[in-house]
């Protein structure tokens, strides 16, 4: 590897099923290639580990894209061993798809959750407004679930904690909650995954830009997002702490990218998943996914991020 540095009915209407994917073997990031078959732009990597394999939701820049405005579907990635990766391709087209009338502007980054036989698909239209597509497998097809937004939060993402309660988390970057200025927050879900249950909690003293994650390691929760160019963490005994306890830098600054991360544990190690724009001819808003290994410090805080590039 080479180093380069630091409210809810359901309506049921099924998607638009996609062609085969393709499969291609990676030596280092990023993980999809330029001269690959049916290359896209991954951005936005949501990591999930489903049935023994890595499942990467991922929003999709548009070639050539000046600007975020051009983001208006979602592409999955699968992987059972990190080496040889199957690019479902775009899987999600909430402008298009039949049942999803009520999304339309500025599609960022989504998250993905598992419970009770079915695989729930969140993603973000006009920047804030959060939607919800279901599939009985990880993949799609994917039809509505919801027939509106369910709440209003930047970047969501959705943890379920051991004991089988769901949490969706953003930051108010764009839309305040409470008192103005951009801060992490957190509010449980329903057992239907399409409803809040109770109302939002602040979860950091310190303003964060977007891009929040949260995950759970030996007891402790973890919460990081991007604040100004690196990403930084807090650590809590919790789900919805107040507040959490700030513990540094994860990563730096992406390559040519305002990074967006999440992180899960595979096979008895943990991995940092992120995107970065110096690759495939990208840009700043033609961004590629990439993963890293994670390092854990006995006390539970994290080795700062290295990234790397194949050779």
């Amino acid at each position: 590897m080479r180093k380069i540095g630091f409210f809810c009915a359901v309506v049921s209407f099924t998607a638009v099923v996609h062609t085969a994917p393709s499969v291609t073997l990676i030596d280092g990031n990023p993980i999809l290639r330029k001269p690959d078959p049916d290359f896209l732009y991954a951005a936005d990597p949501a990591a999930e580990v489903y049935d023994g394999k890595v499942y990467l939701y991922c929003s999709r820049d548009v070639e050539g894209a000046s600007g975020y405005s051009t983001m208006q579907d979602y592409m999955i990635l699968e992987s059972s061993d990190l080496k040889t990766w199957i690019n479902h391709g775009v899987v999600l087209k909430p402008r298009t798809d039949r049942g999803f009338e009520y999304a339309d502007g500025q599609m960022n980054a989504p998250d993905a959750a598992y419970k009770d036989g079915w695989y729930y698909f969140y993603f973000p239209y006009a920047k804030t407004h959060v939607g919800v597509a279901k599939s009985r497998s990880p993949v799609g097809p994917w039809e509505t679930a919801v027939p509106d937004k369910i709440c209003t939060i930047f970047d969501p993402t959705v943890f379920i904690d051991d004991d089988g309660q769901a949490y969706i988390y953003g930051s108010d970057n764009k839309k305040n909650i409470g008192e103005r200025g951009r801060h992490m927050f957190g509010a449980k879900l329903k057992d239907n995954m399409l409803e809040l249950d109770g109302g939002w909690v602040r979860l950091t003293e310190e303003p964060v830009s977007e891009a929040v994650h949260v995950f759970k390691r030996n007891r402790k929760y973890y919460f990081h997002a991007r604040v100004d160019k690196d990403t930084k963490y807090w650590m809590a005994d919790e789900p919805l702490p107040q507040f959490a306890k700030p513990m540094g830098v994860l990563a730096p600054d992406a390559p040519d990218a305002p990074n967006h991360a999440s992180a899960v544990e595979f096979k008895g190690e943990w991995y940092f998943f992120y995107h970065r724009g110096d690759v495939n001819g990208g840009s700043y808003h033609c961004r590629s996914a990439c993963f890293e290994k994670m390092t854990f410090r006995a006390d539970g805080s994290i080795e700062p991020i290295v990234y790397s590039l194949g050779e």
